[in-house]
């Protein structure tokens, strides 16, 4: 029976890494639409959008399923509900490369200044890092790594702030600029809500490993 567990628990866990890689990816190409402005490849991403979907109902289900036959330890039960949490969580981050490349459809062939660009790009960097190591140490049970996710969200937070005030700046100077403006500013909510799911991810390995709950700023 415990050769079962494991060997349904690690069928999952490579679903859930599948699922991370599949997210990232897709928001990385979002931003790569939104630099380009490439219609084309917005619409790909938004297709995809449905494979993490239908992958995300297939992890819960699996989960559902092991624990309804098997009847895991502690630290095996945090661990599969942790993952029941981070499936949603990525489908979740999924969701933001999907609209990412629907403001990209929307903008069309309006150029966006290429300084809040830049910055949007830096988001991209450091919120696919962060969901990154975030699903790294969820694996590898490591609550060290997943505290310094947590340290990276307000490089993020910060950079979302820069953003909103250049988009304000830039509507000041030349309001017929608004739609580009509102374009970078709704790209750049979605990647500070990766930072955040990444961290809510973190807390829930942070938990799973220590036990110990973290959220709405209680220790750690």
């Amino acid at each position: 029976m415990k050769e079962k567990f494991i060997h349904l628990l690690d069928n999952i866990k490579k679903d859930l890494i599948f699922l991370a890689n599949e997210v990232e990816h897709n928001i990385r190409q979002s931003i790569k639409a939104f630099k380009k402005q490439d219609i084309k490849l917005a619409e790909q991403v938004i297709a995809k959008d449905n494979e993490v979907d239908d992958l995300e109902v297939k992890i819960e289900e699996n989960i559902l399923a092991l624990l309804a036959l098997q009847q895991p330890v502690a630290i095996d039960l945090r661990f599969i509900v942790g993952g029941l949490k981070m499936n949603n969580d990525l489908e979740r981050i999924g969701d933001h490369a999907a609209n990412i490349a629907q403001t990209v459809l929307e903008l069309k062939d309006e150029p966006v200044p290429a300084e809040l660009v830049k910055k949007l790009n830096d988001m991209k960097k450091i919120s696919c890092s962060m969901l990154h190591d975030v699903v790294s140490s969820f694996i590898h049970q490591d609550a060290d790594d997943a505290r310094d996710v947590l340290e990276k969200d307000e490089d993020v937070d910060n950079l979302y702030d820069e953003i909103l005030k250049d988009a304000k700046e830039l509507i000041k100077k030349d309001v017929s600029k608004i739609n580009e403006a509102f374009g970078v500013v709704r790209a750049a909510r979605s990647l500070e809500r990766v930072g955040d799911l990444s961290t809510n991810i973190a807390e829930d390995v942070v938990f799973m490993k220590d036990a110990k709950i973290i959220r709405h700023g209680g220790g750690g």
